[in-house]
């Protein structure tokens, strides 16, 4: 399961250090894009997190005075999956796979 916080740019540091600290929420995912990387003209960072929902549920309570959960988390995780297939997809072009 995923879920998508919104970091402001001065907390985004702080937030991504917290999660892969933890033992529980550093088995998963954890992702770090600016909103303008993903063609979100949003100012500050996206977390995603792909985990357990007991470490989602530790994710929350980490990043509660840090960071939100995002209010269009499927937009950011669109974009943030064509731009991970696009590379995949690039990767394997590079190795001939194709």
């Amino acid at each position: 399961m995923r879920i998508v916080f919104h970091a402001k740019s001065e907390n985004k540091q702080k937030a991504e250090d917290l999660l892969k600290q933890d033992d529980l929420v550093s088995r998963g995912s954890i992702a770090v894009r600016n909103g303008y990387s993903l063609g979100i003209q949003e100012d500050g960072y996206f977390i995603i997190v792909d985990a357990s929902d007991q470490a989602l549920e530790k994710a929350k309570d980490l990043l509660k005075d840090l960071a939100e959960i995002y209010k269009d988390s499927p937009k950011v995780l669109d974009k943030y999956d064509e731009q991970e297939n696009a590379a995949i997809e690039g990767f394997g072009g590079v190795l001939g796979t194709d």
